[in-house]
C-alpha cells in the first residue's frame, strides 16, 4: 500500500513539475506596437524587399508620415459611421482618394520595377488579412 501511495505521490508532483515547465516555455503574449514603431517596422521591411536606396527610404517615411493622419482620420471615420450609410461612404471615399493620393508621391519615389513589387506586396499582405479573418471567423463558429 506505501509503495502505491509513494508511487501515485511521485507521479503527482512529476506531472505538476512538467505543467509548470510546459507552462513557462510558452510564448509571451504580442507586445503592442506604436505606430511610430509599425512604421519603423514597415519601412525596414519594404527597404530589405524593394532594395531601397537610403535616399528612396527616406522620402518613402516622409510620404508615410504626412499622410498618416489623414488615413487614421479616414478609417476612424469609417469605423464610426453605420454601415451602409451615406456617411461610411463617402468615408471609404476619402480613404481611397487619400491613398491614390499617397501612391502617387510613391511613385515619383519608386522606380517602375520597385513600384510592381511594392503593389505585389500589398496585394500579398491583403490575402493574408483575408485568410486570417476566415480562419478566425471559423474558430468563432465552433
Amino acid at each position: 500500500m506505501r509503495i502505491k501511495t509513494l508511487l501515485l505521490a511521485l507521479l503527482f508532483g512529476s506531472s505538476l513539475a512538467l505543467a509548470s515547465i510546459a507552462s513557462a516555455q510558452t510564448t509571451a503574449p504580442p507586445v503592442m506596437l506604436t505606430p511610430q514603431q509599425k512604421m519603423e517596422k514597415r519601412l525596414a521591411h519594404v527597404t530589405k524587399a524593394l532594395k531601397l536606396t537610403d535616399a528612396q527610404a527616406d522620402q518613402l517615411k516622409s510620404i508615410w508620415e504626412q499622410n498618416a493622419s489623414k488615413l487614421e482620420a479616414d478609417r476612424a471615420a469609417i469605423q464610426a459611421a453605420s454601415k451602409g450609410t451615406d456617411a461610411r461612404k463617402d468615408a471609404v471615399k476619402a480613404l481611397v482618394t487619400d491613398r491614390k493620393g499617397m501612391m502617387q508621391q510613391m511613385k515619383g519615389v519608386l522606380t517602375p520595377e520597385q513600384l510592381k513589387k511594392f503593389k505585389r506586396l500589398m496585394l500579398r499582405n491583403v490575402e493574408r488579412r483575408e485568410k486570417r479573418l476566415k480562419h478566425i471567423e471559423q474558430k468563432l463558429k465552433q
